[in-house]
């Protein structure tokens, strides 16, 4: 399946550009080309760990994930990643691993997570808050003015499911091509396709293609299986909801904590929460 997105969007690009449109109206039009089958304005939600997001907040970075399958426990990652292909000129075989081995993420919902199931899951049972945002203020947030390559670094998209047999058949075709164009839409969407086993996630997928370059090189942190990336947390951040594992008077105490940080944001609790404040 060849996956190709936004074409009027791209149009309008040429033509802002052609024109001479201001930094803020190309960068506008390029969140909305790196969109991908998911409403810009809709609310998207995660749930984190309460240290990480202090972390991050302090840092001023979003930390991703390598995708992998290793990563993240589930063989339908990545599907391009050390797939081998036929090199009919060589007879011998290649990977597209210069291209999908350096790519990061971060998973969000269009599911407003809050159920006690929902929140053990996606925060191990440990002190976790979740956040709101939408698919266009995460993009702005990712999206470093100064970065002269950011429009070939972040995307967002909905993640589509498929069966198993179909993904495999899929990325096992010889035809390896269709996974590449100059807009580097097909190696995104790649990264867009989970198991149907899945599907109860309703994932909206960040993502960051980690690059080579001097912004990266000079901005970018690499630890372990992390990508710590300049993130506006101020922009990014519509909500806070607390969760049922912060002890009573946490939900005062992480207020107070996020708002030191920058983050003037509302910040209540979850129904789910039996702690008090």
């Amino acid at each position: 399946m060849v996956m190709r997105f936004n074409d009027a969007v791209v149009g309008a690009i040429i033509k802002a550009d052609a024109r001479g449109a201001s930094a803020n109206e190309m960068r506008d039009l390029y969140i909305q080309r790196n969109a991908f089958e998911v409403d810009l304005d809709v609310p998207v939600y995660r749930i984190v760990e309460f240290q990480y997001l202090l972390e991050d907040l302090s840092d001023k970075c979003l930390s991703y994930t390598k995708i992998d399958k290793t990563n993240w426990g589930d063989s339908s990652e990545n599907p391009l990643l050390d797939r081998t292909f036929p090199d009919a000129v060589t007879g011998s075989t290649f990977t597209l691993n210069g291209v999908v081995s350096a790519v990061y993420g971060s998973c969000w919902s269009a599911t407003a997570l809050d159920t006690l199931d929902q929140w053990a899951i996606f925060s191990r049972r440990n002190p976790s808050v979740r956040l709101q945002s939408t698919p266009r203020k995460l993009l702005h947030a990712a999206m470093s003015s100064d970065n002269r390559f950011y429009m070939l670094q972040h995307t967002i998209g909905k993640m589509r499911y498929a069966k198993d047999a179909e993904i495999v058949a899929d990325f096992s075709d010889p035809d390896w091509q269709k996974h590449l164009d100059g807009l580097g839409q097909g190696i995104a969407a790649s990264f867009l396709i989970l198991s149907e086993t899945l599907s109860s996630e309703d994932e909206v997928r960040l993502i960051y293609d980690h690059l080579a370059g001097d912004w990266s090189k000079a901005n970018v942190q690499i630890v372990d299986r992390f990508a710590k990336v300049p993130f506006d947390w101020s922009v990014a951040i519509d909500s806070i909801v607390v969760g049922p594992f912060v002890s009573d008077g946490g939900e005062g105490a992480i207020r107070k904590k996020v708002q030191s940080l920058g983050l003037n944001c509302s910040v209540t609790s979850s129904r789910a929460r039996t702690s008090v404040g």
